[in-house]
C-alpha cells in the first residue's frame, strides 16, 4: 500500500469514528431535552477537541493533495493532536473513574475518550513530518487557556460547571492548583509530541 493511500485510509477512520462518535453524543443528549439540549455538549472541551479533529481529517480528505501541502495545514497536525490527547488523558486519570455513563452516551464516551485520540497519535506517528520545536508549545496553548477561561466564566457567571474541576462552590480556591495541573499537563503533552518527533527523525544507524 502506497504512503498517501495508507494516510488517506487513515484519516476516514479518524473521520468517520469522530462523526460517529459526535453523532451519537448529539442524538443521546437530545432524546429529553431537544436538538439544542443536544448541540449544547459543545460547550465542553470533549466535543470542542473532536470536532477540531472531525474538521482536519474532513478538509485533508476532500481536498488531499492540496491541503496536505499546504504549510499553515500541516502546522496544525500537532496541535490539534495535543488537544485530543489532552482530551483522552483527562478523562482517563480523572473523570471516567467517576463517570456513569450509560447506552449511546458510554458508547458516544468511549469514541470520543478513547478511540479518537488513540487513531489521531498513530496518524501524528506516522505521518508528521515537520521539524518540531519546543516553542512553538506557547502557541499550541492558547486555545486550552482560552477554554480555561470560558469554563470560569460559566462556573462563575452561570455557575454552570463543565468539569469537576471548575466547581467553584464545592472547591473553592482549591480550584487554583487543578487548572494550574491542567495547564502543566498541556505543556506536557505538547513537550511530549516534541521530544517523540525529534527522536523519531534522528537517523539511524544502519
Amino acid at each position: 500500500m502506497r504512503k498517501n493511500d495508507l494516510k488517506k485510509l487513515i484519516l476516514a477512520l479518524v473521520f468517520i469514528t469522530t462523526l460517529q462518535g459526535i453523532g451519537i453524543d448529539v442524538y443521546a443528549n437530545s432524546i429529553e431535552g431537544g436538538i439544542w439540549k443536544g448541540l449544547s455538549i459543545f460547550k465542553y472541551f470533549t466535543l470542542q477537541s473532536n470536532a477540531l479533529v472531525l474538521v482536519y481529517s474532513l478538509l485533508a480528505l476532500v481536498n488531499f493533495k492540496s491541503m496536505t501541502e499546504k504549510e499553515w495545514f500541516q502546522r496544525t497536525l500537532t496541535p490539534v493532536t495535543s488537544y485530543i490527547m489532552l482530551t483522552g488523558i483527562t478523562f482517563l486519570i480523572i473523570l471516567a473513574p467517576t463517570s456513569n455513563a450509560q447506552g449511546l452516551q458510554r458508547v458516544a464516551s468511549d469514541l470520543l475518550h478513547y478511540l479518537v485520540p488513540s487513531l489521531m497519535f498513530f496518524y501524528w506517528i506516522v505521518f508528521e513530518e515537520r521539524e518540531l520545536q519546543y516553542k512553538y508549545i506557547w502557541s499550541w496553548i492558547i486555545y486550552p487557556f482560552v477554554f480555561m477561561f470560558w469554563g470560569l466564566y460559566l462556573a462563575i457567571i452561570k455557575e454552570d460547571y463543565l468539569y469537576p474541576f471548575f466547581d467553584i462552590s464545592k472547591l473553592g480556591i482549591l480550584i487554583v492548583p487543578y487548572l494550574a495541573g491542567m495547564t502543566i499537563a498541556v505543556v506536557l503533552i505538547g513537550s511530549f509530541l516534541v521530544f517523540l518527533r525529534k527522536r523519531l527523525s534522528v537517523p539511524r544507524i544502519s
